[in-house]
Parts: structure tokens; sequence; C-alpha cells
């Protein structure tokens, strides 16, 4: 164990001490993540007596990327049974979205275009809402969350901004009651490696795995919206069918390394951030009733849900559910109904 981590875990233990706010920790299962659970980890073990919740978090989106989403799922059956062993009262929450708020709801069954960076309204819907909807039944909350001075400008722009008197707490955009806590903001990337490398407990977190998958990603989306405007970008790790990025990195990394069971959701991903943009299945109205590009048109959603099932079937992974199917055509049926829409978006013919 390295002298930054024996710093961190006292720290750790010092805070958790301090009183019973309940403790939140965002977890992605990557390394930044990973690192700092281990840490909380081999810090409660050193705990005498635990007077407050510690939760464990992980929202899966319905679009993670399958091999993180399986990895994460195995190391959380595999914690449990390790906190049970050593009396570690490490809660674990898995976090979905509304389903009215799911990816390929609002993509299908509303006709949203997939995101860009003029209209990323998926971290809110898909991250974001879930987490708060956990945090927010508490008056107050501590959030443990991976981040890093260092790991880019603008990140150290954020941390700059939002800092506190005590160089691990960071102030929550928006809220006096929730505050972040970062044990690793001093960690660089080699710290976090080390980490996972040389950490003997918690054996559920494993390095080799972790490695293989995040050696070529620079970072993971957000568990938890540190700041006003973080977001998912660059090559960082998350939804499979990210179209914000102009070419997702992490994805063809993955493919490249020899995860060829991705090749088919890598390929709809690249076909539909183009297929978006075809003015043949957009709509000329917005639903609010302004002119303009508006939302994919009932025929278009239907060619990407017939897409979305071929690529279901080819690649023998689950990507998306009989609820979230059934809702798509219950959304269908409204726009079909609804004769303001109708008139306004001058719907392909055979939807009328």
């Amino acid at each position: 164990m390295t002298e930054g981590d024996k710093k961190a875990i006292e720290i750790i233990i010092e805070e958790y001490q301090k009183n019973d706010i309940p403790w939140f920790i965002g977890y992605s299962g990557g390394k930044d993540s990973s690192s700092m659970l281990s840490l909380v980890f081999n810090a409660l073990m050193k705990v005498n007596k635990f007077h407050k919740d510690v939760t464990v978090m992980y929202c899966d989106t319905g679009v993670e990327n399958p091999i993180v989403t399986d990895y994460v799922f195995e190391t959380f059956e595999n914690l449990k049974k390790e906190c049970s062993i050593h009396n570690i009262p490490l809660k674990f929450k898995i976090l979905k979205p509304k389903l009215n708020d799911r990816f390929f709801v609002k993509v299908i069954g509303r006709g949203y275009p997939t995101p860009t960076n003029i209209f990323r309204w998926c971290t809110d819907k898909l991250r974001i809402n879930p987490v708060k909807q956990l945090i927010e039944k508490d008056d107050k909350a501590i959030i443990l969350l991976g981040i890093r001075n260092t790991e880019s400008e603008q990140r150290d722009r954020t941390i700059e901004k939002h800092k506190t008197a005590n160089e691990y707490f960071l102030k929550q955009n928006g809220s006096s009651s929730k505050i972040i806590f970062s044990p690793i903001i001093n960690h660089t990337l080699e710290d976090v490696w080390l980490t996972l490398r040389y950490s003997d407990l918690p054996k559920s977190i494993d390095f080799s795995k972790i490695r293989d998958i995040y050696q070529d990603a620079e970072s993971e989306c957000p568990a938890y919206k540190e700041t006003k405007g973080s977001s998912c970008g660059n090559s960082r790790f998350g939804c499979w069918t990210c179209t914000v990025v102009r070419k997702d990195k992490s994805m063809g990394n993955l493919i490249d390394n020899g995860y060829s069971e991705l090749k088919e959701l890598y390929e709809f991903r690249n076909w539909i951030s183009e297929f978006r943009d075809n003015e043949k299945y957009r709509c000329d109205f917005r639903r609010n009733g302004v002119k303009g590009l508006g939302p994919i048109t009932l025929e278009g959603r239907e060619i990407i849900l017939n897409k979305l099932l071929q690529t279901e079937k080819v690649s023998g992974l689950n990507l998306i559910s009989d609820e979230e199917i059934q809702r798509i055509y219950e959304l269908w049926e409204i726009d079909k109904s609804n004769k303001k829409y109708k008139e306004k978006n001058a719907l392909h013919q055979s939807w009328l």
C-alpha cells in the first residue's frame, strides 16, 4: 500500500466518524471509482463502530457497455459476499432510469434524435436523475466520487470553482445540503492504478479485468453531476449508443482488444449517428409547434427498431427489454392518434 493510499484511508476514517450524514458512493466499475471504493472498503475495515449508511450506487442506463455492465454486476455480487465475511455494512443499489426516460423509449418511442453536443439530453435522463431520486430522500448526504486533480484542464477548472476549505470536499451545484467528497482528489493516474494493483482487499475488485477494459479509456461517464455542465465525451466509457462523440474510441479499442461481440453494437451506433440527421425521416415541426427539424418520423422509428432487433439477434446480446418495446408501441399509437401532431408533421401515410 502506497503512502498516498494510507493517507486517503486516514482521511476516509476521519470523515466517516465526524457525523451521521449518510454516504453514497458513485460507482461505475471504472478505474477511478474502483480505486476509491477499494480505499473506502479498507478504511471501514479499521472502523470499530458503524453508525451510518454507506450505499454504493451503480446506474444501469440500459445502454451501458455490456462488457462493463456484466463486470459490475459480477463485482457487486462478489462484494456482497466479501462484505459479509468481513462485517462491512456496505449497501449496494443498482439504479435504473424511469421507463419513459430510457434511451430507446426516447429515441424510438418519442422520436428524439440521438444526443449531440447541442442537444445532449441523455446524461440527466439516464444517469443523474436516478441517482438524485435516491439521494434526495435524505435531508443531507455526502456523495463520494472518484474525482481527481490533473485529470483534465476542464476538470481542474471545475474543481477550482467549487472547492471548499476542505481540499477533499466540493460544493454541489445548486444544493447546500449535498456535498461531494473525493478522497482520491490528489491521486495521479499512476496512483489509481497502484491502488488497484496492490490492494489486498477487496478481492472482488479485479485489477486485471479493469486494466483490460479501461486501459485505452481516458475516463468514465459521471455517476452524479458534480457540477453544472458535467457530462460524457471524448474517450469516456459509458453508453454504447453514445453519439455525442464523432467516433467512439473506447468501443473501437475494446473490439481491437478481443471483444468481438461488440462489433455489431459499434456498427449500429455509427449507423444511427448518420440516420438521425437524414431529413427524410425527420418531421418538419418540433413538438412545441415551432417549424424546424423535428422528431424522427414514425417510419424512421420503425426502421431504427427493426435495425436494433436485428443487431440484438446477430450479437446475441440483450439490447432492449420487452417493457421498453411495449412502451414504444404505446407511444406510436399516441402519435398516430394525435391530429395536431399529424397535421403539423405530415407523417408518412402508412402510419395514419
